[in-house]
């Protein structure tokens, strides 16, 4: 229950011991409008907390989200990763493509379990995006496509200081 003009926080690692440190999707219903977002603060517990990100949560769903901006540089411990949840109740699948900056492109693909959160680290996956700037289109794919919803975090380092800092953004729905 959430009273009327207020704000409520769900602490998903708090949730449950299993879900600590785990990637997870979220899907919320409510009877009336809310705005939910994806918070996200680092490194440990609430009293060593420097950084954080926070991204609105999607509407619907789809069938192929675009990120325009991803980048890749190990010397940073600078890595986008693409987060894809499959909001169904059946497994599907997901062509991502990877177009680099100055041209080219590449694709992986990736089996999305029904119900579930899948984390693709770009730059490890996709060694040609190691050291280079990137967009990328995430397809769900197959005869019954799979209901995506997809997100873009990126962190990296700063003075020597693992993870100093990361952003992220809600991928822009195409269909």
């Amino acid at each position: 229950q959430v009273a009327g003009n207020s704000r409520f926080n769900i602490w998903v690692d708090f949730e449950d011991a299993a879900l600590a440190d785990t990637a997870v999707s979220t899907t919320l219903t409510s009877t009336v409008p809310v705005i939910v977002e994806r918070s996200m603060w680092w490194p440990g517990g609430s009293a060593t907390w420097h950084e954080a990100h926070a991204s609105a949560g999607a509407t619907t769903d789809g069938l192929a989200w675009a990120i325009a901006d991803g980048e890749d540089d190990r010397s940073r411990n600078l890595t986008t990763y693409v987060l894809i949840a499959n909001a169904g109740a059946r497994q599907g699948s997901a062509r991502i493509r990877v177009f680099f900056e100055g041209g080219g492109e590449a694709e992986v693909w990736r089996v999305l379990p029904a119900n579930s959160r899948t984390n693709l680290d770009v730059g490890a996956e996709v060694p040609d995006a190691q050291g280079r700037r990137f967009a990328i289109l995430v397809e769900s794919a197959g005869s019954t496509p799979a209901p995506l919803v997809v997100e873009r975090a990126t962190y990296w380092d700063a003075a020597g200081e693992p993870w100093a800092a990361g952003t992220n953004a809600a991928a822009t729905r195409l269909r």
